[in-house]
């Protein structure tokens, strides 16, 4: 029997998890850790649970509009923003933690995680992955091009390699690059007190300049699948 799908931080609307969905996500909502910014967790989630040690591997194909307003051209209903972004994320959650108990913004409640998909920084569409154990590391790369429809779209896969979680793209062609290695993941002494991990896709809204005027950004999510130890699919 496949484990169940979560929702957190949902809004109103939101589909139900398939083969393609969107993650509808409104403005003032992060998945952050910052000694300035302070703690955040209240961006939508769509995810399932599993034993740390069945973790195998998790794929999806993001995608994420990309419409900035320019001065030249005619005014965007909805531009893309800076930190607009949406993607693959992996949570451990203490022991006992409930995934409501995650969202509220204080150092005590917040998990560490790794979060890992496309994210717009000045003016530009990026791969983006950010990995939290006390702050938020965060890292770029190129990501390649925007399709004509104005929509960038990345596959992503996370996959356990011994101790470490390695992050990867995919490209058409079944290619696989890897773009980050956490290699703390999987060892005994850091997931002690980890009985279950989170893994789903996410979509985030910062908007910290206040330009969304209370619209929504729609996340695209393809062929989302989490895989155990064996290869064996299990959502």
């Amino acid at each position: 029997m496949s484990p169940p799908i979560h929702f957190l931080n949902t809004v109103q609307g939101q589909q139900e998890a398939s083969d393609k969905f969107s993650i509808l996500t409104p403005p003032r909502t992060d998945i952050f850790a910052s000694p300035t910014h302070g703690y955040h967790f209240s961006a939508p989630i769509i995810y399932t649970q599993l034993p740390i040690l069945e973790f195998g591997s998790a794929k999806a194909t993001i995608s994420i509009p990309f419409t900035l307003h320019s001065p030249k051209e005619k005014e965007v209903e909805n531009p893309t923003l800076q930190f607009d972004q949406g993607g693959l994320v992996f949570v451990f959650p203490g022991a006992g933690t409930e995934a409501k108990d995650l969202v509220q913004a204080e150092k005590e409640t917040h998990p560490r995680w790794i979060k890992a998909g496309i994210e717009v920084w000045e003016g530009k569409a990026w791969g983006s992955i950010v990995v939290r154990e006390k702050w938020s590391d965060w890292s770029l790369f190129e990501p390649g091009q925007i399709t004509a429809t104005g929509t960038y779209k990345m596959t992503l896969e996370m996959e356990r390699f011994g101790d470490a979680l390695m992050i990867y793209t995919v490209s058409e062609v079944k290619k696989r690059t890897l773009v980050r290695k956490v290699p703390w993941v999987f060892l005994e002494e850091e997931r002690s007190g980890v009985e279950t991990i989170m893994i789903g896709v996410y979509g985030a809204r910062p908007d910290p300049f206040n330009e969304a005027k209370g619209k929504l950004l729609e996340i695209g999510i393809k062929s989302f699948g989490v895989k155990d130890q064996d290869g064996k699919r299990i959502i």
